[in-house]
């Protein structure tokens, strides 16, 4: 990406840049495609008579159809569906292109919906699913209360079945290796941007709180680290090109002097993140980015 090209170029709004935001589907569901197959693949669904039921709560670009799938097909008597919805029409177009490519029409139920009308519906009429999964969706920038739409999940699950609540961890993974102190501070930019709470009940790393209080049992997590030179790995480069370095660069613009930034702080930030500048960090050959992903689950009780 070149600086004419930078979707952020001269942005100084004070709120969230979302104008790039099914280049960003496309790309994080390139990027994080092995942890989304690694994080199901330890899903497991104790059925055996009847075809599984599987809700995949905010699919966004379908990255993980193809997993959820081959899960339905591991389990019960290998059928059932999985119902695909996002509350984005746009985000349901791209997952339709991911199903064609996978040729998974026969299995995958996908439409625009909004999953608190889904799981109310499921919940309401005894017809609970087995495994929902949902990446990336149950947060404070999405929901004002988060931790009730996980209760309104849970609720939607049949007894034993299983709510898989998958993190990309954003704001713990390396994106500016060798800039350990500057990227705190974009860090803190960037949440002061998106108006994220900086502790309490509703911070975004709340997910397992927020499965207690809904009744789950048998919450635990996982880390499926994704770790990738970007000389070596084109998702990566892309993933970090045009869409990270550029929020990141936003963020600074916005929030940095805010977030405790020094004019120093500020034009070093500029400088790795422009790619007009010679100190770009796109241009260095030993970047690499780690994203240490999460899978939150919990188990609906039985008895």
């Amino acid at each position: 990406m070149d600086a004419g090209n930078s979707p952020l170029r001269g942005d100084t709004g004070a709120g969230p840049d979302t104008s790039r935001y099914l280049d960003y589907l496309l790309t994080n569901r390139d990027f994080t495609a092995p942890a989304v197959a690694a994080a199901i693949g330890v899903l497991g669904v104790d059925v055996t008579d009847r075809p599984v039921r599987v809700l995949d709560a905010g699919t966004g670009a379908g990255g993980a159809l193809r997993d959820l799938a081959g899960l339905v097909r591991r389990a019960g008597n290998g059928e059932g569906t999985v119902r695909a919805i996002d509350i984005d029409a746009r985000a349901v177009e791209l997952a339709s292109s991911q199903i064609a490519d996978a040729q998974l029409d026969h299995s995958v139920d996908l439409y625009v919906a909004d999953l608190r009308d889904v799981a109310a519906e499921a919940a309401a009429a005894g017809r609970g699913f087995d495994v929902i999964w949902s990446a990336d969706v149950v947060w404070p920038a999405t929901f004002d209360d988060p931790a009730t739409v996980v209760r309104d999940l849970a609720g939607a699950l049949v007894p034993g079945g299983t709510l898989a609540l998958f993190t990309t961890n954003y704001y713990r993974s390396m994106f500016l290796p060798g800039h350990s102190r500057l990227e705190r501070l974009i860090r803190t930019a960037s949440e002061l941007t998106w108006g994220l709470p900086d502790d309490g009940s509703t911070h975004y790393e709340r997910l397992g709180a927020w499965m207690r209080r809904a009744g789950l049992v048998d919450v635990g997590v996982r880390v499926f680290p994704v770790a990738a030179s970007t000389a070596a790995e084109p998702a990566a480069r892309a993933f970090l090109e045009q869409i990270v370095w550029p929020e990141m660069r936003h963020a600074v613009n916005s929030q940095g002097r805010a977030a405790g930034m020094s004019e120093a702080d500020i034009a070093r930030a500029e400088g790795l993140l422009d790619p007009a500048r010679p100190t770009w960090v796109g241009a260095d050959p030993d970047t690499f980015v780690v994203q240490p992903t999460l899978l939150w689950t919990g188990r609906a009780a039985t008895g």
